[in-house]
């Protein structure tokens, strides 16, 4: 808990103050491979499956908060078209 009103960041927990380093223009590589290590260490498998639909997911919401919601740019940004943009925003239930 912070002694006064203000927070600081390093007040936060280890995981939050990571995150900002991420934003920063830490090393994500490293935040990744601890992840998969982790991953791994608890014993589960076919990560790359979740990563691959983590990674789609955030890819394009934040193409479309980007263009405002227009799929059509959206897609255009991502490099797909909109049908494939449609068919994965079903695939992952956004």
């Amino acid at each position: 808990m912070a002694p006064t009103q203000t927070v600081h960041v390093e007040d936060l927990p280890a995981e939050l103050r990571m995150e900002n380093k991420i934003e920063d223009g830490g090393d994500w590589e490293n935040v990744l491979r601890r992840f998969i290590e982790q991953s791994l260490a608890r014993g589960e498998t076919d990560i790359l499956a979740g990563l691959s639909a983590d990674f789609e997911r955030v890819l394009i919401q934040t193409a479309l908060n980007h263009t405002s919601g227009h799929k059509q740019d959206a897609a255009k940004k991502l490099g797909w078209g909109r049908n494939t943009l449609t068919r994965k925003l079903k695939e992952l239930g956004l």
